[in-house]
């Protein structure tokens, strides 16, 4: 999440309103040229397509519809005027869509998120009880070291490196709080 800065990841997610799209984008029905070819791509055809770049992350092509009533904001990324999902439409994402198979780093994500966007991200969630519920179950049953361990594997930056021995905890009280 760039709008927190809160540990170095090496992946994009592109989240697109309509399966159409992903065919647009398969290097298998298109002929892209590419400067830098993906080492590995995949997909269900539906619902995501990876293209993974070997030694420089991956771009995921994700489709989603959104799940606030502000999901985005303007924002410039190398010196490009760009929209991006506000902390408290991707958190609910990672809720709605992946709590159940929730993983450390999502975790972790979640943990930084609340240390500037609780109150949106509390808001947000409240109109998806079932996925936090669905989620809290899940963390239940991780084992707290194991996550621990995981999220210290991270490259935290910093100023959230305190945060780390705890984000499991932080998490659990956040989702509890809805």
């Amino acid at each position: 999440m760039l709008q927190i800065g809160h540990r170095e990841s090496r992946d994009v997610d592109i989240f697109l309103p309509d399966p159409q799209f992903l065919a647009l984008l398969d290097p298998k029905t298109n002929d892209f040229r590419f400067d830098i070819l993906p080492t590995e791509y995949g997909g269900d055809g539906t619902g995501f397509l990876k293209l993974a770049f070997e030694g420089l992350g991956e771009i995921d092509f994700i489709v989603a519809r959104t799940m606030t009533a502000s999901p985005t904001l303007e924002a410039t990324v190398e010196r490009e005027r760009v929209r991006l999902e506000t902390v408290a439409e991707i958190i609910t994402k990672k809720i709605v869509y992946r709590g159940s198979t929730i993983k450390p780093r999502d975790i972790f994500d979640i943990a930084a998120a609340a240390e500037l966007n609780q109150a949106s991200i509390v808001d947000a969630l409240s109109a998806y009880p079932a996925a936090v519920s669905a989620t809290l179950a899940r963390l239940d049953k991780l084992n707290p070291d194991f996550v621990t361990v995981a999220i210290a594997q991270l490259a935290i930056r910093d100023r959230y490196r305190a945060l780390a021995p705890t984000a499991l905890a932080r998490a659990v009280a956040l989702l509890r709080s809805i």
